[in-house]
This record gives C-alpha cells, sequence and structure tokens, in this order.
C-alpha cells in the first residue's frame, strides 16, 4: 500500500488539488490510500497511522512543514519506510537540495512506481529530528514575527517566501542577537566521542543566526549553506556573528547568492555533533517550525543514513 498525507491547507490551499492529481496518477498501479491532516503537525499521526497499516512508501504532499512532522514519526517507526515528496508548500527548500523531481507530479509518480531509494541523514536538535536545517536566532525571530501576523490575520495577501522576506526585511535593522557559546563535540560521525575538536565563544549580542544545516536552502530564498550536503554525516554550522545594522542587508543578500561565507562575520564550520549553552531554555526551529528547548544547553547530532527517500 503507498499512503499519500497531504496537508491540504499547504501551499495556500493548492495542495488539495495536487493531492488529487497525485492519486489519480498512481490509482492503476497499486493500493492507494490518503491520510489528510486535520491541524497543524498531524503529517506525524497521520504518517504514524499509516505504517501501522502496512504502507510501504509514505508520499507527502505539502510543504516543509510537512516533510518535518512526516519525518518525525518515520524516524520513530519500528521499520523503515521510504519517503517520497511531491512538493507542494510555498518554500519548498528541502527539495532543492535533494534533487529529485519534486514539483513534476508525473515524474514522481515515475519515481514513486520504480521505489529506487536513496539513504540521507538526518539532524537533531534538543531530541527533534530535522531533515534541512535547524536554526536560531534572527530566524526564529521571523518565524514569531510571521506567526503573530497570521494570528492577527494581518500580510494574508502574502505567503511562504515572500512573507519570510518581508518580514525578516522588517527585523533585520532592530534584531539584537543572542549570547550563547557553541563547541563541537563530535567532529566526525565516523570518531569516537572525544576531545573537542572546534570551541569558539560568542561574545554578547554578537550572535545573529546560527544554522545547523543538513541541506543548502532556508527561507524560501537563501542559500545559506552551499557547502551542505544530505548524505555525508556531518552538518554544516553558519554562524552569521557581529554586524552592525546597516551591514545586515548586504550580508543577507549575498546568502540568496550562497556568497556570504567569506565575509569576515559570517563563520562556517561542520561537524557531527555539537553542544550550545545559552542563557535561557531557547526558542528554536528545525525545519521551520518553531520548538521551546527543554534546558539552556542545547545538543545538536546528526543521524547517518537515518531516512530512506525515493528518488
Amino acid at each position: 500500500m503507498i499512503a499519500v498525507v497531504v496537508n491540504p491547507a499547504a501551499g495556500n490551499g493548492r495542495a488539495r488539488n495536487i493531492a488529487s492529481d497525485v492519486m489519480r496518477a498512481l490509482q492503476h498501479r497499486e493500493d492507494i490510500v490518503e491520510f489528510t491532516t486535520r491541524t497543524r503537525g498531524d503529517e506525524a499521526q497521520q504518517t504514524s497511522l499509516a505504517i501501522e497499516r502496512g504502507a510501504r512508501c509514505v508520499v507527502v504532499v505539502g510543504g516543509d512543514g510537512s516533510v518535518h512532522h512526516a519525518v518525525r514519526a518515520l524516524t520513530s517507526a519500528t521499520r523503515r519506510v521510504p519517503l517520497a515528496i511531491v512538493a507542494a508548500g510555498t518554500g519548498n527548500d528541502f527539495v532543492k537540495s535533494l534533487g529529485t523531481p519534486a514539483h513534476d507530479i508525473h515524474a514522481m509518480v515515475q519515481c514513486i512506481t520504480r521505489a529506487q531509494t536513496r539513504p540521507i541523514d538526518v539532524g537533531l536538535i534538543d531530541g527533534t529530528p530535522f531533515v534541512n536545517a535547524a536554526g536560531l536566532g534572527f530566524d526564529v525571530a521571523v518565524l514569531e514575527r510571521m506567526q503573530q501576523k497570521q494570528t492577527q490575520g494581518r500580510q494574508q495577501w502574502l505567503g511562504g517566501t515572500a512573507a519570510y522576506v518581508v518580514t525578516a526585511l522588517g527585523a533585520l535593522l532592530g534584531y539584537r542577537g543572542f549570547d550563547a557559546s557553541l563547541r563541537t563535540t563530535l567532529a566526525s560521525s565516523h570518531d569516537a566521542p572525544g576531545a573537542p575538536a572546534w570551541q569558539e565563544r560568542i561574545g554578547h549580542h554578537a550572535h545573529l543566526m546560527t544554522v545547523f544545516a543538513n541541506g543548502q536552502c532556508f527561507g524560501g530564498a537563501f542559500r545559506i549553506a552551499p557547502e551542505a550536503r544530505l548524505d555525508d554525516g556531518l552538518l554544516d554550522v553558519v554562524d552569521i556573528g557581529a554586524l552592525t545594522p546597516w551591514q545586515r542587508p548586504a550580508v543577507f543578500l549575498r546568502a540568496v547568492r550562497g556568497t556570504h561565507l567569506s565575509h569576515a562575520a559570517v563563520r562556517s564550520h561542520f561537524g557531527a555533533a555539537f553542544t550550545l549553552h545559552c542563557e535561557a531554555p531557547p526558542l528554536y526551529e528545525a525545519d521551520g517550525e518553531l520548538y521551546r528547548a527543554s534546558a539552556a544547553t542545547v545538543t545538536i547530532s546528526v543521524r547517518p543514513a537515518a531516512l530512506d527517500i525515493i528518488v
């Protein structure tokens, strides 16, 4: 059985029609069952239900948030079930790194039928799995503002990438930053735990944003980690440090092209496990979904080849 998990609200409602097209294209090939989400984050429950019912493959029709919640269930399941993604969100950042024809329904149907898979890594931040990126700092502030505007019914005429960029520009000059110290505790997933490979103290309000990237893109428009790979057993860390408010727009414009890593205030590194010490339990985002950390010390790591993707 192929399970099609659809978030009908994704892509400003486009996912519903895309899912119908996927179902029609698959219906003569194999038993197809649709699992429709009813609340935010329900993809995890629907995916778990599909696995319990014997799904051989889970097809997510939605955006990065839908993929994120489905992966939560897939990585905690008692058996490995591959994931296929039909892009129906607004940013669709993860599939940009994946390289599958996620925007082409008929091409993806061929991939699903062929059932060829590729193992990729999964990141963990404070125990929360992510496939694309997790971050603290400015990106969290932007997502908070976006949620507030949605709750208040403002900016409904914008969606996805446009909403993120407009909100980011509005927050860019006034965001203060946060205090933290970051330590790499495992340089490679092939190494045994031992002495830290890299350590850096981030000074008072000199820390604009830290991203732990498995994929290359986020925010719909930014190549935040242009050297990241989904299957190298590593996470790329991109830290944007001390910048005056007037320097920030230029750096973020460079991030659109992926040329920001050479800026003096941008530090990049890679590793397999990290510890981030904050002053209080921070808010963080994982694949664009907001969470509150369970403690002021946050651990980040990678599980190599933990998820099979239909390609």
